[in-house]
């Protein structure tokens, strides 16, 4: 029972809470499309900018991915698939008509969205139309109608902006060969000219994303030559590059107003974001700092970008204890402004716990970050049940806000039921390109173990019962489920597997085609190897309870890695509950399933972690 000074708690207010995220403007500056869930599905929206009043744009029925406003015209292009199956379509919005009409739409073929050019008449993207394993450059005249294979790749190309003129769009080449590798390309549109390779390197480095300013030199975020990443300047003509922006820290994206007269940049501190802004000097070095108001405390944010005709950025802020919104921040102004107000439901955000950054020891002394929430009230005096929650990728962080990812671990740690421990482990971003690496190919195990030290600090941490742990996460996370429980399985009292890799031979076979190289790359193909690290050899070692989910319609890890260990748990007569949700891919987006979803997992820790009955 919850404390008597506890405020009250409505799990469905955890499952509705409201999003808002991808903000993105018409010429002017007063009209901003967005996404948002607050019809229960992800769906685009327009605001007024003058009011603040907002109304929806599309009613697909499915999943809206990403935006981009055509420039000069009032239409916005959205990216959708059917049901889960990540065949991304795009799609052209008339914000007047409200008529859609299909850009780049074809069945079984993946879109992946890149920019326009300035006037709006061209759109870049990367496409597997020529061959399902394999990402090419197209360039779609939106007037006339006609595509063009810019590029092809026996690999992956990503789409990037256009230069100025529109006479050439950037891409990003990746490397499968080498994880964490890849190549920053100028495509002129003339195909009588070649391809130019402005990023040559000997070493590990990767280029995310590029802009060319009107002298002509190019600004890049990049880890060249660098453990994290910055803002760099290219030299096209001498091939020079220079670091504008270097922190002890990564620069994990940047934005330019359409003039390009400015840059921000976000920096992820430690999982969490801070904004710096840059007036540029006419050969594209630094200016003046642009001085902008500070995030909300503990803030990340994400979708950066300037509106236009406004000194201001914009981007979605959350916190732990602010829910998804986008804010406006104006050069000289001493607060940032809220644009959109979702609805916390009956929720007061602001009595919500905040985390504390932990590090811990693993097995070779590395020090691994977490994040660990304590409840503000108890429901029990005395060490408290936790729950490990683990993040997928595996390139990928974990931060500070629990809102979309977890409601019903949120909901049990704001009733008093649970702690909840975060970890980011080797192989983790936002720690430097040697920690996202540390855990490549025949290192994989090396991350398990990190995992299965968390236990270790949380007993002797004073705060968590030993004998109550229990683990969760979703595909790549949900492999991290499965090896802890196969590896350490005295140290977990109950497993919760969302969509989790099983098998990596099967994984590997049934994938996706477009993802085959690219996972192969960060797991090997060796298929002795990859039995080794495989948790269905071991599933004979698992003694807790486990709670399994999946999406009948994910093409990245498919339904058989679930099947496989449940059938096998089940055949060693094992505890384990299996629901899978029709018309979902990989991630769970309708309300009722994402409901459902949270209601079991709560019944499920109630029984295993929380209940002094457990059995």
């Amino acid at each position: 029972m919850p404390a008597p000074d506890a405020p009250a708690f409505n799990l469905e207010d955890f499952v509705r809470v409201e999003s808002s995220d991808t903000p993105v403007f018409d010429d002017t500056g007063r009209w901003m499309a967005f996404r948002s869930n607050r019809s229960g599905v992800w769906q685009a929206w327009l605001c007024d900018l003058e009011t603040l009043d907002v109304e929806p744009l599309t009613d697909t029925g499915g999943v809206i991915y990403d935006l981009a406003m055509r420039p000069g015209h009032r239409e916005l292009l959205y990216v959708a698939d059917d049901g889960g199956d990540e065949q991304f379509q795009l799609h052209l919005l008339d914000l007047d008509s409200r008529v859609s009409r299909p850009l780049a739409s074809r069945p079984r073929i993946i879109h992946n969205l890149g920019a326009w050019s300035s006037d709006g008449r061209l759109l870049s993207y990367g496409s597997n139309l020529r061959e399902r394993s394999a990402f090419d450059l197209y360039v779609l005249d939106v007037e006339s109608g006609e595509e063009r294979l810019l590029l092809e790749h026996e690999g992956m190309l990503e789409a990037g902006r256009f230069t100025p003129d529109g006479a050439a769009v950037f891409c990003r080449r990746v490397n499968l060969e080498v994880p964490g590798d890849s190549m920053l390309l100028r495509v002129p549109l003339d195909p009588s000219q070649p391809p130019i390779e402005l990023t040559p390197h000997d070493d590990l480095s990767e280029w995310f994303d590029a802009v060319e300013l009107p002298s002509g030199a190019i600004l890049a975020v990049t880890n060249d030559a660098r453990d994290f990443a910055g803002l760099q300047r290219i030299d096209v003509a001498s091939g020079a590059r220079e670091y504008l922006v270097e922190r002890t820290w990564d620069v994990e994206s940047m934005a330019l107003p359409p003039d390009r007269s400015r840059v921000a940049v976000a920096i992820n501190e430690d999982g969490y974001s801070r904004i710096e802004a840059y007036e540029l000097t006419p050969d594209g070095r630094l200016g003046a700092p642009v001085p902008l108001p500070p995030l909300p405390e503990g803030a990340v944010a994400t979708g950066l970008t300037w509106r236009p005709a406004a000194s201001s950025v914009v981007c979605s802020i959350e916190t732990p204890q602010h829910i998804p919104d986008i804010w406006e921040l104006s050069a000289g102004a001493t607060a940032a402004r809220r644009l959109t107000t979702g609805d916390a439901r009956g929720l007061d955000p602001e009595s919500l716990p905040q985390p504390r950054v932990i590090r811990y020891p693993t097995f070779d002394g590395r020090e691994i970050p977490a994040f660990l929430y304590l409840p503000e009230h108890r429901t029990t005096e005395g060490p408290l049940p936790c729950l490990v929650l683990v993040h997928g990728g595996p390139e990928m962080q974990s931060r500070p806000p629990l809102w979309a990812r977890y409601p019903g671990p949120h909901y049990l740690l704001a009733r008093g039921d649970v702690a909840l421990l975060v970890p980011n482990v080797r192989g983790s971003t936002g720690y430097g390109k040697e920690y996202s690496h540390a855990d490549d190919v025949e290192k994989r195990m090396d991350s398990v173990r990190d995992l299965i030290a968390a236990t270790d600090w949380l007993a002797g941490s004073g705060e968590v019962d030993p004998d109550r742990i229990g683990v969760m996460g979703g595909s790549y996370g949900g492999f991290m489920v499965l090896a802890a429980i196969t590896e350490a399985p005295e140290r977990w009292a109950a497993a919760v597997n969302l969509y989790g890799i099983a098998n990596f031979e099967t994984f590997l076979e049934f994938t996706g085609p477009w993802r085959r190289k690219h996972r192969s790359r960060e797991y090997g193909t060796d298929p002795e190897f990859l039995r080794s690290i495989s948790p269905i050899h071991k599933a004979d070692r698992i003694r807790c309870p486990m709670l399994v989910f999946q999406g009948d319609h994910d093409v990245r890890v498919p339904p058989e890695e679930s099947e496989q260990i449940v059938e096998t748990v089940r055949r060693n007569e094992g505890d384990v509950e299996y629901v899978v949700y029709p018309e979902e891919g990989h991630g769970f987006h309708k309300v009722a399933h994402r409901l459902d979803l949270a209601s079991r997992v709560v019944r499920f820790a109630e029984k295993w972690l929380v209940s002094d009955e457990r059995s």
